[in-house]
């Protein structure tokens, strides 16, 4: 068992944040040439999971019905369980999973309350689009991982979604209230920049304090599909990403 509590903060993220440099090919970086380090890797994966998983908690607990309530417990358990497929990969490693997170901690608690919506209907499409975001940009830096750790990551990630859950209950809710889809859409568009300042983290690293560096300006074009997709969950609710 790696033992890391009689170590510094500072000592535990130098130990588990490799640096590792970013192909470009011309103006655009590839996801996939991306190295990353797996321990970070999972963890910042496993903490904004948790989020998510907690976040869903708490709209379930808010939620306006008991249908609406009992639709979103298969989105805490599917969240809830792809959480725990990334802590099983941690303790293969054995890595403690709260090492793992630890460098992660505060901005992933930031980005939760950026993810913090005015009501209800906000809250349900910050998971739907944040899940979704960080879903497609974890996949496409996979095979920068080292072949015999892609396949559980990818398992964990492209296993079941809750993708189905939440076009249904935000269709539901758009439908029934029309005047919505002007107010969730500029929401969507707000939480697409949060989102990518965790991705850039995941490239870049944190910083002294942890946060996010969005410094290598070159990172934006890889980028693309991932906001196109973004784009398309957006046109099926009818919203304008």
């Amino acid at each position: 068992m790696v033992k890391w509590f009689d170590r510094t903060p500072r000592d535990v993220t130098r130990q588990l944040l490799r640096q590792h440099r970013v192909p470009v090919l011309g103006d655009r970086v590839l996801l996939s040439d991306v190295r990353p380090a797996l321990v970070p890797f999972v963890g910042q994966a496993l903490a904004l999971e948790l989020e998510l998983v907690a976040k869903a908690g708490r709209v379930l607990e808010q939620a306006p019905s008991l249908e609406e309530r009992v639709a979103l417990t298969d989105v805490v358990r599917i969240h809830a369980s792809r959480a725990g497929a990334f802590r099983r990969i941690l303790e293969s490693e054995h890595v403690e999973t709260d090492a793992a997170m630890r460098p992660f901690i505060e901005s992933t608690q930031e980005f939760a309350r950026a993810m913090d919506g005015a009501d209800w209907y906000e809250q349900l499409l910050a998971i739907h689009v944040v899940s979704g975001l960080l879903e497609d940009f974890f996949v496409a830096i996979v095979p920068g991982l080292p072949e015999d750790d892609q396949d559980a990551m990818l398992r964990a990630l492209r296993g079941e979604s809750a993708h189905p859950h939440l076009v249904t209950l935000l269709r539901d809710a758009i439908d029934g209230t029309p005047r919505l889809s002007d107010r969730m859409a500029v929401w969507g568009r707000r939480l697409v920049g949060d989102a990518l300042l965790q991705m850039y983290l995941a490239v870049n690293g944190p910083d002294e304090r942890g946060r996010a560096v969005p410094s290598q300006k070159r990172l934006e074009p890889a980028f693309n599909d991932i906001v196109a997709s973004h784009t398309r969950r957006m046109d099926e609710l009818g919203l304008t990403a």
